[in-house]
């Protein structure tokens, strides 16, 4: 039997890592989007869905699927809409639109964003329409220029303009915490 293989306290420790490494990365960029007044580094997903769009940081995505058929989870919140298995990892998908209060029409052309990190989470959107490399951030007041329907919301961590446009930066954070917790 091969000795070189991860022992299971190797494998947690590194996964407790990934979570304090993300963790870390996370809080720098809500507290740049705090900021204000200059450019958000790294490249972000555009992810659309119930007509509103919002960026991602890719760095917080291990992978864009197309959407597959869920399994329910009992006793979930309306917003969940159940769980897959993918590559081998249980995953539970959140609807973001359904997250932000919203609702959106899921088809089969719909997209589950898989975000890095565990507990395994996806969110489901209606398409990723494209990447923003090094969005602009606002500068203005973001309780006056949140875009309708992620004002308020506990996902925003941020604001930021492309193109002219206000786009939300989502922090997934909340949905995951709540996955979490018993």
């Amino acid at each position: 039997m091969p000795t070189d293989l991860p022992t299971a306290s190797a494998r947690a420790a590194l996964t407790a890592e990934v979570r304090r490494l993300s963790g870390a990365l996370r809080d720098a960029q809500r507290a740049l989007a705090a900021l204000g007044g200059a450019w958000l580094p790294g490249l972000h997903l555009v992810l659309e869905t119930a007509g509103r769009r919002a960026l991602l940081p890719s760095a917080q995505v291990a992978e864009v699927v197309r959407m597959v058929a869920l399994a329910p989870l009992p006793g979930a919140p309306a917003h969940v809409l159940g769980t897959f298995s993918w590559r081998g990892v249980p995953v539970v998908v959140a609807d973001l639109a359904a997250a932000a209060g919203a609702r959106a029409d899921l088809d089969l052309d719909a997209r589950v964003v898989i975000l890095a990190g565990a507990p395994a989470l996806g969110l489901a959107v209606e398409r990723v329409a494209g990447t923003v490399d090094g969005p602009s951030l606002y500068e203005g007041d973001p309780a006056e220029a949140a875009p309708e329907g992620w004002r308020g919301s506990p996902l925003l961590a941020g604001l930021c303009v492309d193109g002219g446009e206000v786009l939300p930066l989502l922090d997934p954070s909340p949905l995951r915490a709540a996955l979490a917790a018993p």
